[in-house]
């Protein structure tokens, strides 16, 4: 096994974090996609973990201390590991996160529930050699029909990794039912984004239910329609669903079919800022709105952009709603930070020369755990708003 040294410095590894960045690292002659051991220069040994120079991060802590090494028993036990949290905080439901990388020790993989099948994201190198291992484990703990990945993402890329889509265990079914407090959704796994739908909002629909009876919604940014869904199942008066992808919008419309709320739901496939920018110049008209837009910035470079992204939608959410009403916003994008998120929206609401108050501060759901020492592990930020005069 080659050892990779630490330079001299202050760096996170130190303090448990699992990324390594080559500008941390002595010159090695380790290869990509090779298991390393990781030690400071003092001669510390760290643990083990994946290396990959050709990533910014070019070595994924796996097994932490001198005792612990990488081997499929440790995959083993960490899927097992996983599975005994899931019954714990989503016990019951049919489709959430099986394994959340460097969260649940895999970093580089991403596995989600859908039901009768499991569909993986793979996102490091140093993963391949264990693959037959972790879909065999989790075959044994989850018994599904299959198991799909969903390659075809830019990271591979950056890893030497081919962009390819591929079922890896068992049969393929899609699309796919599952069940969201009482609603039922259709999930495409071939054609969806993500893996096929946005799990880590789980939670915060159960929020947008409790809050429906009644009102008059909006949901931009809608996707397949699950938040407005779950508004339209939980008694709004009605509900209409804006994104830019006329499959989704489609899908959102059958979902509303499926659900028998079709008479309270109407998806449209539009442009969500042209429609917030229009349907904001006529005044308030909504009692609860949501707001989940994709990632705006993917950098700090370009943050600055992002926010007046961010501002705008904001603004014109804070517009449409009536006093008394509700606005729940989100934003998934690492860079932004939550203090600056709700600066955003203090910004927002200023211009917007309406009174709001944040009732309650969200985020990803449990089945997306965060690493203390990994602070890009929590990238989901979610704000209830209760807007005034």
């Amino acid at each position: 096994m080659d050892t990779v040294v630490l330079k001299s410095g202050p760096h996170r590894v130190l303090k448990g974090s699992p990324w390594i960045y080559r500008t941390e690292l002595e010159p090695t002659s380790a290869q990509p996609g090779s298991v390393v051991q990781v030690k400071t220069r003092e001669g510390k040994v760290l643990g083990q973990g994946f290396f990959n120079p050709r990533s910014m991060i070019a070595v994924r802590v796996v097994a932490w201390g001198a005792q612990t090494t990488v081997t499929d028993d440790l995959f083993r036990q960490r899927v097992r590991d996983a599975a005994d949290l899931r019954q714990v905080v989503a016990g019951g439901r049919d489709a959430f996160r099986v394994i959340h990388s460097e969260a649940h020790g895999i970093p580089g993989l991403i596995v989600d529930k859908y039901g009768p099948m499991l569909v993986a994201q793979v996102t490091s190198l140093g993963l391949l050699p264990f693959l037959a291992t972790i879909w065999q484990a989790l075959t044994d703990v989850y018994k599904p029909v299959g198991i799909y990945e969903h390659g075809d993402l830019s990271v591979r890329d950056r890893e030497g990794l081919p962009r390819e889509n591929r079922l890896v265990w068992g049969e393929l079914t899609s699309p796919v039912e599952i069940h969201e407090h009482g609603v039922r959704l259709e999930v495409d796994l071939l054609g969806g984004q993500k893996t096929g739908h946005f799990l880590d909002q789980y939670e915060n629909r159960g929020k947008v239910a409790a809050l429906a009876g009644g009102r008059r919604v909006f949901d931009a940014f809608s996707h397949t329609g699950a938040f407005g869904l779950a508004a339209a199942l939980h008694g709004a008066e009605s509900v209409v669903g804006i994104d830019i992808d006329p499959e989704a919008v489609d899908r959102a419309n059958s979902n509303a079919a499926i659900n028998g709320v079709e008479q309270r739901t109407r998806f449209v496939a539009e442009n969500a800022f042209d429609w917030l920018r229009r349907e904001s110049d006529l005044g308030p008209q909504y009692d609860l709105g949501i707001l989940d837009p994709p990632a705006f910035t993917k950098s700090k470079q370009s943050v600055p952009q992002a926010i007046k992204g961010y501002k705008e939608i904001n603004l014109r959410g804070i517009k449409l709603i009536r006093p008394g009403g509700f606005l729940i916003t989100s934003s998934c994008s690492y860079h932004l930070s939550e203090p600056d998120f709700i600066q955003v929206i203090q910004a927002a609401a200023h211009d917007a020369h309406r009174a709001v108050r944040i009732v309650e501060i969200r985020g990803q759901g449990p089945d997306h755990p965060i690493l203390p020492a990994l602070p890009e592990s929590r990238y989901l930020k979610c704000l209830i708003l209760g807007v005034g005069k």
